[in-house]
């Protein structure tokens, strides 16, 4: 009978310390950047129980354990993306430096009683490592001329960074939220394992309509603006002619530039008719005459009397 209360009781125990060994506090910042160090800690209970072992995983590869018993009792693990700072390292914490790209996962922290139990408990969290460039997200599109409520044809990328940042249209400072004037172009790899995000945007033209894209990654963001100008297109309308015809006539107010091409397209359904002139500058050709030594040369019609 005394064996059978002995046996219980070394049971009962054994089950009290199983269940008050928990791991209480995990420290694991969600969002850390390339070349940045950081401080993970992991708090637990062991009440009353002797540690045995602290160990911490990175998508289940152990890179660090701590044993009281050992000396030095710190011990780190080669591991890619994670260079373990011993030094800075303890039973409750550990620290890595020079963060990388391939430092992202899943870190879990394990601790583990002494015998006879030899329990353990556990608790993980994500990190992601970010890299973000200083540069703002570039706007292409915005600078061929619109006529009034024609869908804009502009698109928004990126700078490279990793992961793919998320990007957002405001017009006039209003977000669109309309997925039909949005194109998902999604991200796109380049090198070194980084990406490049576009978006598109269709929104109808305004006068002065100014449009502005937003790259984020997490509570990081970078962004540029443009503004849609008016009055490079003069629409006239279409004028009555005889035979119950039309004449349709549209005026362009662009800047001019040396040897600029425009080209007028008249169209009706898939039919088209189109006409091509060159804009020649007169201020390059007064300064080529003017380096060739050209005299200028002027005539004076005569008048009779």
């Amino acid at each position: 009978m005394k064996s059978v209360v002995l046996i219980s009781f070394v049971i009962l125990t054994l089950v009290k310390v199983s269940i008050c060994l928990r791991v209480v506090g995990l420290s694991v910042p969600g969002l850390k950047q390339r070349g940045e160090s950081v401080t993970m800690t992991c708090d637990y209970d062991l009440e009353g129980g002797r540690l045995y072992s602290v160990k911490w995983y990175r998508d289940n590869e152990e890179f660090y354990r701590y044993m009281p018993r050992l000396r030095p009792p710190q011990h780190a693990h080669r591991l890619d993306g994670v260079k373990v700072d011993v030094e800075r390292s303890s039973a409750r914490r550990v620290h890595l430096r020079d963060l990388t790209l391939k430092s992202r996962g899943l870190y879990r922290c394990e601790v583990s009683e002494e015998a006879p139990s030899f329990h353990s408990a556990q608790s993980e969290a994500f990190m992601e490592v970010y890299y973000f460039s200083r540069d703002n997200p570039r706007i292409s599109g915005h600078e061929q001329p619109y006529t009034i409520d024609e869908p804009l044809d502009v698109n928004c990328s990126s700078a490279k960074a990793f992961p793919a940042p998320e990007l957002q249209w405001y017009i006039n400072g209003e977000k669109v939220i309309e997925r039909g004037l949005l194109i998902a172009y999604g991200a796109k790899p380049v090198s070194q394992g980084l990406l490049i995000s576009t978006l598109g945007l269709k929104a109808p033209a305004k006068p002065n309509m100014r449009i502005t894209c937003i790259a984020s990654i997490g509570t990081h963001k970078r962004e540029r603006s443009v503004v849609i100008e008016r009055g490079l297109l003069v629409a006239y309308g279409a004028k009555p002619v005889s035979q119950g015809l039309l004449i349709s006539t549209l005026g362009l107010k662009a800047p001019a530039k040396p040897d600029m091409r425009i080209t007028c397209i008249a169209s009706i359904g898939t039919h088209k008719r189109e006409r091509s002139v060159v804009i020649v500058s007169f201020t390059e050709q007064f300064a080529n005459l003017k380096k060739e030594k050209t005299p200028l040369a002027f005539t004076r019609r005569k008048t009779t009397t």
